[in-house]
């Protein structure tokens, strides 16, 4: 009787485990649109759609396509590195994942990643080849711009070590004082008629100045705070009010600024970790923008297939914004230092601002700017992507014959030159 009442205790037992372990599998394919169409902070990009299985231009979803779909929208995908950077917190007291250095006075800073694995190497300056190469490619799209009078600016921004570089930590090797993107620069002043600015200076002394932190000290682990951003709003806004000095810039005196610090949260998420922080400063525009966001990634204002044909890369975030009370178009391809922080102040000034995100594709310029129009293009370039993001094509794109786009018929406001 007693072995009897073991082998059902036994069959339930094993009923139980098999049924936790189904669940265990089950659960991270029932959580897989989770992340469906919305913005991966960790990944910097758009989370992959389901792919269109039959394409409206005529072929098949790849399994490629599939692949990055799964890859994004598993269950659980933002919340296991959540764990895996606490636990080695707790455990080592220090952030061990490789995305991160740990600075001084509570400071991250951008290092090694797994999704981008050259970002802190080499550390050497650019030889003289590297400078030529890249300076010809980005000649070439000032030139093609020139040719059809549109102003062109070659804007770059420092890395948080560049401004902040007493709390860089001094167990790592330091790249030296003066970036890639400033010795690039320099390089292009001297050999090119490209207009080209690099800001590091400029927020350098405005750090020192104010004895401010102009980047997050973890957030992001890379990003400028709002205060950071407004300085490099009004450097970027200088430059252009050269071409047309009645362009409208914001005042400070406009803005109810307040200060808080608030506990860092980790890459993806919100696990809160002890004594470490950041500086926030709420910068709030009292008069109202005038301005309103028409469409971004997740609302196209043209078809993908318009896009592909461009070779705008899946994911990549753009954006845009419309003012009725301004003129002028603005064309920005840059990343997130101007995507997260600037456009709400860019669009002020202007009728329409585009942005194209362009981490590592330079080859929609041309047909995006054929397409839209626009008055001013300004071709924004971070230090810490540089490494891996140089401009070996650009050259071959624009002197050869750029794919044509239509303008959708269905439009949610007047186009620039209506």
């Amino acid at each position: 009787m007693n072995m009897k009442k073991n082998r059902i205790k036994l069959k339930k037992d094993q009923l139980a485990l098999l049924l936790i372990f189904l669940a265990v599998i089950a659960l991270p394919g029932a959580l897989l649109f989770q992340n469906t169409g919305r913005y991966m902070p960790g990944d910097n990009r758009m989370a992959a759609s389901f792919p269109k299985i039959i394409k409206d231009g005529g072929g098949f979803a790849t399994k490629t396509e599939f692949e990055s779909f799964f890859d994004d929208n598993i269950g659980f995908r933002t919340f296991a590195p959540q764990i895996d950077t606490r636990v080695m917190y707790d455990l080592f007291g220090v952030i061990l994942d490789t995305a991160q250095l740990q600075g001084k006075d509570g400071n991250l800073f951008a290092g090694d990643d797994r999704r981008f694995p050259t970002r802190r190497a080499p550390y050497y300056p650019l030889s003289e080849e590297e400078l030529a190469t890249n300076g010809r490619n980005i000649k070439a799209a000032s030139d093609y711009f020139k040719s059809k009078d549109i102003p062109f600016l070659f804007i770059t921004i420092p890395d948080k070590e560049q401004v902040h570089s007493g709390l860089y930590p001094d167990s790592f090797v330091k790249r030296p004082l003066e970036s890639r993107l400033e010795q690039q620069v320099d390089w292009m002043l001297a050999n090119t008629d490209v207009d080209a600015y690099d800001m590091t200076k400029a927020l350098r002394e405005k750090a020192v100045a104010s004895d401010s932190m102009l980047w997050y000290e973890t957030k992001d682990n890379a990003h400028w705070n709002y205060m950071g951003a407004w300085h490099g709003y009004l450097e970027i806004m200088e430059r252009l009010r050269a071409y047309d000095p009645n362009l409208r810039v914001l005042d400070l005196d406009d803005f109810d600024i307040s200060v808080h610090t608030e506990p860092y949260v980790s890459w993806d998420g919100n696990f809160v970790f002890s004594g470490l922080h950041n500086t926030v400063y709420d910068f709030d525009y009292v008069p109202g923008f005038a301005c309103e966001q028409i469409s971004n990634s997740n609302d196209p204002w043209m078809p993908q297939e318009q896009l592909d044909m461009a070779g705008f890369q899946k994911g990549g975030a753009y954006f845009h914004f419309y003012n009725k009370n301004q003129s002028g178009t603005l064309v920005v391809f840059g990343d997130s230092y101007i995507y997260q922080f600037l456009l709400p102040y860019l669009s002020e000034s202007f009728e329409h601002v585009y942005l194209f995100h362009l981490p590592t594709n330079y080859t929609i310029m041309r047909p995006i700017l054929d397409m839209i129009g626009a008055d001013f293009v300004v071709l924004e370039m971070v230090e810490r992507m540089y490494i891996w993001s140089k401009f070996y094509t650009m050259e071959d794109e624009f002197l050869a014959e750029a794919p044509v786009l239509t303008m959708p018929e269905v439009y949610p406001v007047p186009l620039a030159d209506d």
